[in-house]
């Protein structure tokens, strides 16, 4: 053994990549039993307010709670090619095409316009389709995911915080 490397520093070094796997196989386990490879997702906008307002924490499933139908009202996980992360809408309307395939319209609560219009589908593309959504939102803890926020983006926290204290 080298001389630098004493058995506590070893210990050390073992003890944090143990807790760093079991953050992975309890992220992993998470997202086999929700279905989805977002189990939790962490909101950082307002378009869902006041349903949803940053810092909340997502848990989302892959199946509607109505079984393989989407009803409106739904909040399902859309996954855009052309964004970085997925976002969650409302589902404010529910068609059917020539094939009898369902297609989606979307809006999120705070938002003035629905998300055709509001350019957050894929280019050319009119409405989400089943193959767009990895999930559907099951419940939320508020407030939580500042944590996460802060971790990401800490001079976006400092500067809600001081906006808040100015007002």
């Amino acid at each position: 053994m080298l001389p630098f490397l004493s058995s506590n520093l070893v210990q050390h070094v073992l003890s944090i990549l143990q807790a760093i796997s079991v953050c992975f196989m309890i992220w992993k386990g998470a997202c086999l039993l929700a279905g989805t490879p977002y189990p939790v997702m962490v909101v950082i906008t307002n378009s869902m307010a006041p349903a949803f307002d940053p810092g909340d924490i997502l848990f989302i499933h892959h199946r509607s709670e109505h079984g393989g139908a989407i009803r409106v009202g739904d909040l399902p996980v859309i996954l855009n090619s052309e964004r970085p992360y997925p976002f969650i809408h409302r589902v404010i309307g529910v068609f059917y095409d020539d094939n009898e395939e369902e297609l989606l319209l979307t809006k999120g609560d705070n938002n003035e316009l629905n998300d055709l219009v509001g350019m957050m589908y894929s280019d050319g593309q009119e409405y989400i389709s089943q193959r767009d959504i990895v999930g559907f939102v099951r419940g939320y803890i508020p407030f939580l995911g500042w944590v996460v926020i802060f971790l990401q983006e800490p001079i976006r926290v400092i500067e809600g915080v001081w906006s808040h204290l100015k007002t």
